[in-house]
């Protein structure tokens, strides 16, 4: 299959104006992965901006759509005019609550439903979401084959390798995605036993590429440009996900295209822009939490980094927490860029 073009800047057409294959409306193969509590509306913007070839959304409750729960409606905005096609991930026991929330889904102008097989929460598998659909291939064919019966936009799904090492049925999910009708498949290489724990089984995605009939995407342990670049080479899938990496190093999807580093935003400049997105969209109490979360992955890494995340709970203020924010990058900004080592503890509960 034929790669996206990298250097595709153009804004993205709806999704019924796409021809082909959704695949081939990426900007390029390096994708944001969805994180809960983190790729809202304003993040994904930021990164669309950042040159991120799709976007997908955090996990979003059907229910909560069909409840009419002004919170999760805001977790399905789109923002105007994106360059790259977004998608909103939704996940529910029942078919017939994600297809009736798949048309609040259309009137926001995303590209597609993306449906959500790996989370491995208690809460959401208890119920028969997440993880827990892997358990049962056949249903779950039925289960994908009925929504994109029902629905008008594209079809996508993110899953793991299975529920555990003894029940990996990720080749028997993904033939069931195939029939259904699904466009793609990502793939977060653990089972779902491992939570976020260990490392990714890039070799069994690799082998589910080699075997499957429709595009597949990795995810995982995807930390810098090297691996991003490396992994989508070797394993031969269509497009890579990346999670943390992107919360560490904002400005990793251009870097990944080949753009000049030196052309880029300093982080003094992407957290007031950051700020600027927020403040269209949230309070100020929930514009401080989102700005304070921002700014203390920009810092990971440097020297007294974590100074300044103690000391930015004691600033009650956006223009404090800005300020502070400024004069903690001018001081470093003779150094190099962190490193984000594979050896390193960040966001162990889970993103990507």
């Amino acid at each position: 299959m034929n790669r996206p073009n990298l250097y595709n800047n153009q804004s993205v057409l709806p999704a019924e104006s796409l021809g082909g294959n959704l695949i081939d409306g990426a900007r390029n193969p390096f994708w944001l992965a969805p994180m809960a509590g983190i790729t809202d509306v304003c993040f994904r913007q930021l990164m669309d901006e950042m040159g991120a070839g799709v976007l997908v959304s955090e996990l979003v409750s059907a229910k909560g759509l069909l409840y009419n729960s002004e919170k999760t409606h805001k977790m399905i905005e789109v923002h105007s005019k994106p360059k790259s096609l977004v998608g909103i991930q939704l996940f529910g026991e029942m078919e017939e609550d994600i297809i009736n929330a798949a048309h609040y889904v259309k009137e926001t102008g995303a590209a597609f439903v993306d449906i959500n097989l790996g989370c491995p929460v208690k809460k959401v598998v208890k119920k028969g979401c997440g993880a827990a659909l892997m358990r049962d291939p056949a249903y779950l064919e039925m289960f994908l084959t009925k929504i994109k019966r029902g629905i008008d936009l594209p079809l996508t799904v993110k899953m793991r390798t299975g529920w555990s090492h003894d029940e990996l049925t990720i080749h028997e999910c993904v033939t069931a995605a195939y029939n259904a009708g699904c466009e793609w498949v990502a793939i977060h290489g653990r089972t779902r036993a491992q939570g976020y724990e260990g490392r990714a089984d890039w070799g069994l995605i690799t082998e589910v590429k080699q075997r499957a009939k429709l595009p597949i995407i990795g995810n995982g342990d995807i930390r810098t440009v090297g691996e991003a670049q490396r992994l989508l080479s070797d394993s031969g899938v269509d497009a890579v996900m990346i999670g943390r990496g992107a919360l560490r190093n904002p400005w990793i999807f251009k870097e990944c295209i080949g753009l000049d580093t030196n052309e880029f935003e300093s982080p003094c400049k992407l957290l007031d822009r950051y700020l600027e997105l927020l403040r269209t969209k949230y309070d100020l109490r929930n514009t401080i939490i989102f700005l304070r979360k921002f700014a203390s992955w920009l810092v990971y890494g440097y020297p007294g980094a974590a100074g300044f995340r103690s000391s930015m709970y004691h600033l009650l203020t956006i223009n404090e927490l800005v300020q502070n924010a400024h004069i903690f990058f001018e001081r470093v900004s003779h150094l190099p860029k962190p490193k984000f080592e594979s050896s390193e503890i960040f966001m162990a509960s889970g993103h990507g």
